[in-house]
C-alpha cells in the first residue's frame, strides 16, 4: 500500500510540473512567438488554418519548437473552441476528450504543487530559526565541528542502539563496522585437501 502511494504521488507532482511546463510554453509563445518564429526565414503563421498556428519548414531548426509550441496553444489557448466545436462536430470528440483530461487532472494537481512548493518555502525561515537554535544549544554542532566529531559522539556512535527505538524510527539495524582479518589466500586455494 504504501508503494502505491509512492507511485501516486510521483504521478500527481510530475502532472503538476507538466500542466505548469505546458501553460509557460504558451505564454512564452505568447510572448516571444513573433520574436523567434517570425524572424525566421523557415517559419510563418499559418494561414490555412482558422485559428493562429506557426507553420516552419521540416528542414528548419525551429520546427519542433513551433510543433510543442502549437501543441501547447491546441491544449491551453484554443481548448475552448475544440470543446464547442466538439458539441456539433462529433469527429472533434477524439481531440476535444484528451484536452479536457489534460486540465481535468492537471489543474488540480498543479494546485496541489504549487501549495506544496509554497508550505516548504514558508516553513524554510522556520527551519533555518530551529536549527540556529540547536546549534546555540549545543544539540547540533556547528559547521566547523561538524566534520570532527568529538570523543563523545564517537562513544556513542560506537554503542549499540536499542531495537526497539530504531524500530520506532523506522530504520533498520546499523551493521556492523568491524572488518576481520585479511586472508593470505582466496578460498581453499593453497590449503592441503582435507579430504
Amino acid at each position: 500500500m504504501r508503494r502505491l502511494q509512492d507511485y501516486l504521488t510521483f504521478i500527481v507532482w510530475q502532472a503538476g510540473f507538466a500542466y505548469i511546463a505546458l501553460w509557460v510554453v504558451t505564454f512564452w509563445t505568447l510572448d516571444y512567438g513573433p520574436a523567434i518564429f517570425g524572424q525566421s526565414s523557415g517559419c510563418h503563421p499559418d494561414k490555412a488554418a482558422v485559428l493562429f498556428y506557426w507553420s516552419c519548414d521540416p528542414q528548419s531548426p525551429l520546427w519542433i519548437f513551433s510543433t510543442v509550441a502549437n501543441t501547447a496553444l491546441t491544449i491551453t489557448v484554443w481548448a475552448p473552441v475544440y470543446v464547442a466545436a466538439a458539441t456539433v462536430r462529433p469527429e472533434a470528440v477524439s481531440l476535444a476528450v484528451p484536452i479536457l483530461g489534460t486540465h481535468l487532472i492537471g489543474l488540480p494537481a498543479a494546485i496541489f504543487v504549487t501549495i506544496r512548493v509554497m508550505l516548504q518555502f514558508f516553513l524554510l525561515p522556520r527551519r533555518i530559526a530551529r536549527r540556529m537554535q540547536r546549534i546555540d544549544a549545543g544539540e547540533l554542532p556547528d559547521s566547523e565541528a561538524a566534520f570532527t566529531p568529538s570523543a563523545e559522539q564517537q562513544t556513542s556512535a560506537a554503542t549499540p542502539v536499542p531495537a526497539q527505538r530504531m524500530a520506532l524510527a523506522g530504520s533498520v539495524l546499523p551493521r556492523s563496522l568491524t572488518r576481520g582479518k585479511p586472508r593470505a589466500e582466496f578460498g581453499m586455494r593453497g590449503r592441503a585437501n582435507l579430504s
